[in-house]
């Protein structure tokens, strides 16, 4: 429990709380009447006025208390009156501050508090006025606002007492009692009850708007004349009474005619302080307090309790029957408003139409009745879509309008009605006569409050017309499944899909449900059972699949719900059962082949590797990956990717998630890959990327340890390297010996011999270009070709290349097209070397094109490259053929191409110029028309 703090100007609020000369005195209707109308204003059991003092909380007025004080240090206003605004508790026990506190945990067991600190006419909080309930609730906006309506109110008692104490000293001192009359912003009185002579000051001719010397001169027939004639007779009353006195003052709230004609009221309050000595009434002291303001106020709070207490009896109505809700709603809200006509309309395009109504039986109307909506009230409603209020058409901006022509209503308030946030209708009051006093705030906020209660009706018919068509169309069943303590259960509600789910009807299970648990398979019944058992024990969500017997065969089925306890001890869940068995069998083949493909994993000689696409990080790797790297499995899952690529350079790294970007798959990569123990070996690395039934981006990863194919590939490099360094001095003398023998340097030869050294010749000379082809492939792949890469321009180099292949072409009956011969764009290449890759790709295409077809050479310029195209009519490139075609002594192996063999190098050195100069090589091909090759080359 928290004790209040004090004030900082607390010692000058006690010596205010002296002067006021209320503590410790005896009860007074004054604010008893307050603490009452508090009681019945907010429902609450408790309301005080109550005053804080040094040490303790006295209670001035006390409604449902018989206890007069209770210490300051526990009490509720002692943190009220810390600040001006009012202090709410809705719940204490959910207050650390006062959830122990006597007065929760005891007597009066205060649960909900809210107080409305008091000042007096300084500005010193004195003490509060509360409400206090022995239940939580809410308090909204609009009822701090009425509690400090009336707060205000006895705020002014409070002043009054205050200047009925200045009263005491008028005998005293004539000079302070004038400067207090005069001084003071109440309106005070001096009556000679013998005589009639009166005295009033300024404010209280000023009350009824007068200038106190257009009322002079002045006596009590001036008071009679300006009383509203209905309010003499009881204030006649209270005056004898208290001269009799049988009342200690006169008390008395009346009306009073203003100047401008309308009625003000005034709190006339008074004494007789002298009396004759034959005991008669002489000299009466007085107030008049303007309380017009005060008496709106509790009119206002009159009329929102009576539009509140319809709209509560609305909400908890029983009745079942929409239209006899929304019907008794209009009448309700018609006798409120005091207007005959009430209406809810639906409108559809421009047409009017009225669905519910009360109103007088010669009225005309009827259910359905239509009109043109421009023709109606309502178009202006719909217009300004908001509520809407004319107390008086024909003075209004409204006049003109077609509607008060055809219907004539004086009087109209409104508002529209949306339902799931689309117009419907409106809700309307009229009258055809005027509403004298318009229509108040608190009644136009009834209309509108009046008509969201009303789309919520219509809404809850939308929903459930369209719960029902979802429950009819839901696949499988919803249902409520009951399970009592002595093991009995029933469907108390279950769709229309139990017939597919277990072929019975909602009749047959609605009070017992075993029928469905003999359709459950002999297997799964008592899992099921357990399942439930433990769900009811735990109050945890109930899951599980199983097969029911369906016609002749098992299907899986699979039920979800949630649990409820009901009082009696019994369990309800809420859920559905749908067939899985589709989805079951798929999940099952799925199952199997999974567990197929883990053994192939597992098995598998080439390392695999899963990752997560975002982090790096790895989910799972096979022993074909460890073994070599000479990780721990634990090691490597602790890892990231980088422990794959921690060799490759920044570039390669930015290239696989470029690829990975773009196509959803990278390499093949050839790099270092790092042990365990600092040492690398050289691996091959392609991948793609896969999205998981979760969403979730991962990357599958091949590793193939290529250690003994770079060793075999070393061994073979080393001895064709060998071979054509040694072969090539003895092959280029063989050669030139048998070109001049075949030349007839030795003389004539027989046509037998001149033939058999012809072929000797061509298969040298084909000899001495496999050798320079391996010897040019050498030296590209070990770097020690010198590459002279400078700015040419694109068109005369590949002109110079046809020329050179012209004969050939013409041999072979192929016709060599240029399509691009002003090429004038400049890339940066070792001319010498682009003509050798050139001529590559040309005399493929022409050794595999038809006799008389065309082989034709394109330049096209990209955004950041030119691109040169060669493009034959031959038999184009087998599919099994295109992974291999850029390998060394790769040759396609079918009928078609026996005869036409070549190194099998040319591609490959193709590609190796290529990657050296800083651009790129490839192909696109379709069996059986032809092939196109090209080549990437950068700009100058």
């Amino acid at each position: 429990m928290k004790a209040p703090e004090l004030p900082r100007n607390e010692q000058e609020r006690l010596a205010a709380l002296n002067r006021s000369a209320l503590l410790d005195t005896v009860p007074e209707e004054r604010f008893d009447r307050y603490t009452r109308m508090a009681c019945r204003i907010f429902r609450v059991p408790i309301a005080l006025v109550t005053l804080v003092d040094h040490n303790r909380q006295w209670f001035k007025s006390c409604q449902g208390l018989t206890t007069p004080e209770t210490p300051r240090d526990i009490s509720f206003c002692g943190h009220a009156i810390l600040h001006s605004d009012t202090f709410v508790i809705e719940d204490a026990l959910n207050d650390d501050r006062f959830s122990d506190n006597p007065l929760v945990t005891e007597a009066p067991f205060i649960r909900f508090y809210a107080g409305a600190p008091l000042h007096d006419m300084d500005g010193f909080r004195l003490g509060t006025l509360c409400l206090i309930d022995r239940s939580p609730r809410k308090f909204s906006y609009e009822d701090e606002a009425l509690l400090r309506d009336l707060a205000d109110c006895v705020e002014r008692e409070i002043r009054l007492q205050a200047t009925s104490a200045f009263y005491s000293d008028l005998k005293q001192s004539e000079r302070r009692a004038r400067s207090v009359i005069e001084g003071t912003r109440v309106g005070t009185w001096e009556w000679n009850v013998q005589t009639g002579e009166t005295v009033f000051n300024e404010r209280w001719a000023n009350i009824c708007g007068y200038q106190l010397e257009e009322l002079e001169p002045v006596n009590i027939q001036t008071w009679l004349n300006l009383a509203h004639p209905e309010d003499l007779v009881e204030s006649e009353r209270l005056l004898n009474a208290h001269f009799a006195g049988e009342l200690d003052e006169y008390d008395y709230r009346c009306r009073m005619q203003h100047k401008d004609g309308h009625w003000v009221w005034v709190h006339d309050r008074g004494k007789v302080f002298e009396w004759t000595d034959d005991g008669r009434p002489l000299l009466m002291y007085g107030t008049h307090a303007d309380i017009t303001a005060e008496m709106a106020n509790l009119e206002r709070m009159q009329q929102q309790n009576t539009a509140l207490s319809i709209l509560n009896d609305l909400a908890i109505d029983p009745e079942t029957d929409d239209d006899v809700r929304i019907t008794r709603a209009l009448r309700l809200g018609a006798e409120y408003l005091d207007l005959p006509l009430a209406i809810v309309s639906e409108i559809t395009s421009n047409v009017y139409t009225v669905r519910w109504f009360d109103a007088p039986p010669d009225s005309g109307l009827s259910r359905g009745l239509t009109f043109d909506l421009a023709d109606t009230y309502c178009a202006i409603t719909v217009t300004r879509d908001e509520s809407l209020s004319i107390s008086h058409m024909a003075r209004s901006q409204y006049c003109d309008r077609p509607c008060y022509d055809q219907f004539g209503l004086e009087s109209y308030v409104a508002a529209p009605i949306y339902v799931q946030d689309k117009l419907f209708g409106t809700l309307n009051f009229s009258s055809p006569s005027p509403r004298p006093d318009g229509f108040s705030d608190t009644e136009v906020k009834f209309v509108t409050l009046l008509a969201r209660w009303i789309a919520g009706v219509l809404e809850r018919q939308v929903s459930v017309q369209t719960l029902k068509k979802l429950v009819e169309q839901t696949p499988g069943m919803l249902y409520q499944y009951r399970l009592w303590p002595d093991g009995s259960s029933a469907f108390p509600f279950s769709s229309p899909g139990i017939r597919d789910i277990f072929q019975v009807n909602s009749e047959d299970v609605e009070k017992d449900a075993s029928v469905c648990f003999e359709r459950i398979h002999p297997d799964d019944l008592n899992a099921v059972i357990d399942s439930i058992q433990h769900s009811a024990r735990d109050l945890t969500g109930w899951q599980h699949q199983y097969r029911v017997r369906r016609d002749d065969h098992w299907r899986w089925i699979e039920g979800r719900a949630t649990p409820e306890p009901l009082a009696d001890h019994s369990t309800m869940w809420h859920g559905y059962i749908v067939d899985i068995d589709d989805k079951k069998q798929i999940q099952l083949a799925l199952q199997e082949s999974e567990d197929q493909l883990r053994r192939m994993f597992e098995l598998s000689p080439i390392g695999i590797a899963l990752n997560d696409y975002y982090t790096g990080e790895f989910l799972d790797v096979n022993e074909a990956l460890l073994e070599p790297m000479g990780f721990t499995r634990e090691e490597m899952m602790a890892s990231n990717v980088n422990l794959l690529f921690g060799d490759a350079t920044e570039q390669v790294r930015a290239q696989i998630l470029s690829d990975l970007k773009k196509t959803g798959r990278f390499g093949p990569y050839e790099h270092e890959i790092l042990r365990r123990d600092g040492t690398t070996y050289p691996a091959v690395t392609q991948g793609m990327r896969i999205t998981n039934s979760s969403g979730r981006a991962l990357v599958w990863s091949l590793i193939e340890d290529i250690s003994e194919r770079k060793k075999v590939d070393r061994m073979k490099n080393e001895f064709i390297s060998t071979v054509s360094h040694e072969l090539r001095t003895p092959l280029t003398s063989l050669a030139g010996s048998l070109g001049l023998v075949a030349g007839g340097a030795l003389g004539p030869l027989s046509d037998q011999v001149d033939r058999m050294i012809s072929i000797a010749a061509r298969n040298s000379e084909q000899l001495k270009l496999l050798i320079n082809d391996l010897l040019d492939m050498e030296k590209l792949v070990s770097g020690n070709m010198v590459m002279n890469l400078q700015p040419e321009t694109v068109g005369p180099l590949v002109e110079d290349t046809i020329h050179r292949l012209r004969t050939y072409a013409l041999d072979q009956h192929i016709n060599v097209q240029f399509r691009d011969p002003d090429c004038q764009h400049q890339v940066v290449v070792d001319a010498q070397r682009l003509e050798q890759a050139l001529t590559n790709l040309l005399s493929n295409a022409i050794k595999f094109s038809p006799k008389g077809s065309e082989v034709t050479v394109t330049a096209s310029p990209k955004t950041d490259h030119l691109e040169i195209r060669v493009k034959d009519r031959g038999p184009g490139i087998p599919q099994i053929f295109r992974s291999r075609i850029f390998e060394k002594f790769a040759q396609a192996d079918s009928s078609d191409t026996r005869g036409r063999r070549g190194t099998g190098l040319g591609l490959a050195i193709t590609r190796e110029i290529m990657t050296q100069m800083g651009g790129d090589v490839g192909f696109d091909s379709v069996e059986g028309q032809g092939s196109e090759f090209w080549l990437k080359l950068p700009y100058a």
